[in-house]
């Protein structure tokens, strides 16, 4: 008898439980979280808004004034491409790298 009240109590326990975790994660906005986790995995690249500067300048007013610097910051696009922000996958790359030399060198 005893058993089966306590049985009871901790089911009640875990329904009342699941339902304020339920109320909790409805009231909660994630977007900002989620903004944040995209950009800490695919972090920006200024490279790329310098390609599509240049890109402008060269197209959107074909004439040889504009096109000099244009061209001038497609060069430093691709200059500055190898300082792009690391993303999360190579980290994690470099790691198992690291790893697998360590474990390498055990005697």
């Amino acid at each position: 008898m005893v058993e089966k009240r306590i049985v009871r109590s901790a089911a009640d326990s875990l329904a009342r439980l699941n339902e304020a975790r339920g109320h909790v994660s409805s009231s909660m906005d994630t977007k900002p979280v989620a903004n944040q986790l995209s950009r800490l995995s695919r972090p920006g690249s200024p490279s790329s808004a310098m390609k599509k500067a240049g890109v402008a300048l060269i197209v959107g007013t074909p004439d040889p004034i504009t096109a000099v610097p244009g061209v001038a910051l497609i060069a430093a696009s691709f200059a500055t491409k190898r300082k792009d922000p690391s993303k999360l996958e190579d980290l994690a790359i470099e790691t198992r790298k690291i790893l697998r030399d360590m474990q390498s060198l055990r005697l």
